[in-house]
């Protein structure tokens, strides 16, 4: 990969012919017109600004963007083609503001294009645009387009005194030899150019996997992103909205080659996927039904690990319109699976290596044949609730919400029904609430710090209305609030894992009694002795 750079005029002629190209899978122009003046005035005065990445190939993507509001000309077949990686905003900007040779697509925006460079002025910034670009002052504004328009850069300047002319020699001279670093390679090797793509994703460029598989060699009769796009429509209701394609991609690779790992995505035999596409239909939403009816997970945002439903999917995937019924060992040994993952956190930091170990597993679980699925160690104490605290973006939180929904816990005041798909699918924390409200903790002279008033153990699924009467209350305070029988009072603690010494206002008492009957029922769940 030879380092080297453009000269903006160099950078704008091989765009206007084409030789330049956006790929489908990067995102559209976004800079707003603050951020493009500011990119000039970097320019302007030298400051560093970044580099660009372009993948040089003589295989052109079957599906393409435009460059912001411009459609590209053809490329010469004779040359090849550089495709923009890293860098899309920069260009975008570099070539509106400089080129006059492309008109913009009806309907798109080219205010932005407009940007002047203010003569004889001490701001610090002399890059702006005017509310009427039509209309102004040439003593006083140089339109960026003329920089590079020679005639017009000339009658320009013609008119003008010694000083103001100088401005602008001295403007266009500092564009005119701006040098743009640029990194290129070149490839057709599929898994090289997709792990340099995963990197910069890693950077924290805004890109889609699933795009870029789906642009390079999917047949025309057979277009990936639009059955992708229909899924994730009929998937919306379970917050597949919010996730965008990779995830869905993720269990595609899954039902078909047995692995998630990202850099297999561009292994993915298109005939493959075509063939298969129902059965990974019928895997995903067969999945989604198991987690909403088996383990009240009724919103991707409350699932704790993405990898659990690849897993999932791959499992039950078929090719069959109406599969059979799974059988209750079966369905024993992946509810086993599930919590286990879940509460040593399985896949938490990518976990490609585990998930693979899974779904071969499961796929032997799948065949009746003998497996390890869910024989990895879980390390079950006190401590996961007690030390971890209640934060919503957490696997540790999401699956303690989880294990919560198994008590089907009843109103903490009233002794009602909680409707947990109602509440659960929100994905937001608004119903969870301290057992120990928090403002009579930090009332106890500093006593406690932050992590153990959030701690995991403190805190239920609590309606609102509840939680109102309670406010800044001690347990023993808001008893009375709650049922007087007894045996309703514990009936009500009991789907909360709640034990009744907590209106003794102990708080430390609480949490160890707590915490012993929530890893009670983790145990249960998980199978651990």
């Amino acid at each position: 990969m030879a380092d080297t750079y453009y000269f903006i005029k160099d950078l704008i002629n091989d765009l206007e012919r084409g030789r330049i190209r956006i790929p489908s899978f990067q995102r559209g122009f976004v800079w707003q017109p603050n951020r493009v003046a500011y990119f000039m005035d970097s320019i302007y005065k030298g400051f560093p600004f970044g580099s660009v990445l372009l993948w040089r190939t003589r295989n052109p993507l079957r599906t393409e963007r435009n460059l912001g509001p411009y459609r590209l000309l053809e490329n010469d077949p004779e040359y090849p083609i550089d495709y923009v990686l890293d860098g899309q905003q920069r260009i975008t900007s570099i070539f509106g503001i400089f080129q006059t040779s492309l008109t913009a697509e009806e309907g798109e925006d080219t205010d932005w294009t407009h940007l002047f460079f203010e003569l004889n002025t001490e701001a610090s910034v002399r890059f702006q645009y005017l509310e009427d670009f039509t209309n102004y002052e040439p003593k006083k504004y140089f339109p960026l387009k003329y920089v590079f328009d020679s005639p017009k850069y000339r009658q320009v300047t013609r008119n003008l005194d010694e000083s103001l002319a100088q401005q602008i020699d001295d403007l266009v001279e500092r564009f005119t030899k701006a040098r743009i670093p640029l990194e290129r390679f070149e490839s057709e090797e599929r898994k090289y150019v997709a792990t340099v793509f995963e990197r910069i994703n890693r950077q924290g460029v805004e890109l889609d996997t699933f795009q870029l598989l789906s642009v390079w060699n999917w047949s025309d009769d057979f277009d990936l992103q639009e059955k992708f796009k229909e899924l994730a429509e009929e998937l919306e209701p379970f917050g597949f909205k919010e996730v965008g394609s990779d995830l869905l991609l993720k269990c595609c690779s899954a039902v078909v080659m047995n692995s998630a790992d990202p850099e297999d995505f561009m292994n993915l035999p298109g005939s493959a996927v075509r063939e298969k596409f129902d059965e990974i239909r019928i895997g995903i939403f067969r999945a989604i039904d198991f987690l909403k009816d088996e383990l009240n997970v009724f919103s991707l945002k409350l699932l704790p690990m993405e990898n659990l439903l690849t897993v999932l999917a791959s499992f039950f995937a078929s090719s069959q319109k109406q599969p059979s019924p799974i059988p209750e060992e079966q369905y024993k040994v992946i509810k086993k699976w599930f919590w286990r993952a879940c509460f040593s956190q399985r896949y938490a930091r990518g976990g490609a290596k585990s998930t693979y170990i899974d779904l071969v597993e499961v796929q032997k679980l799948k065949a009746g044949e003998p497996h390890k699925l869910g024989d990895f160690d879980v390390l079950l104490d006190v401590d996961f609730f007690i030390k971890k605290t209640f934060r919503r973006s957490s696997v540790a939180t999401e699956t303690f919400i989880l294990l919560l929904a198994q008590g089907k816990p009843l109103n903490f005041i009233q002794g009602t029904n909680i409707s947990l798909q109602e509440v659960l699918s929100q994905g937001n924390r608004k119903e969870f609430h301290h057992i120990f409200p928090k403002a009579y903790l930090e009332s106890q002279a500093s006593k406690y710090q932050d992590e153990q008033i959030n701690c995991l153990a403190n805190f239920s699924l609590l309606a609102r209305t509840d939680n109102n009467k309670i406010k800044d209350k001690s347990p023993s305070r808001y008893r009375p609030e709650m049922p007087p029988d007894n045996k309703i009072l514990n009936e009500i603690l009991s789907t909360h894992f709640c034990p009744t010494n907590m209106f003794t206002d102990d708080y430390d008492s609480f949490l160890v009694a707590r915490a012993d009957l929530l890893i009670k029922k983790a145990k249960e769940l998980s199978q651990v002795s």
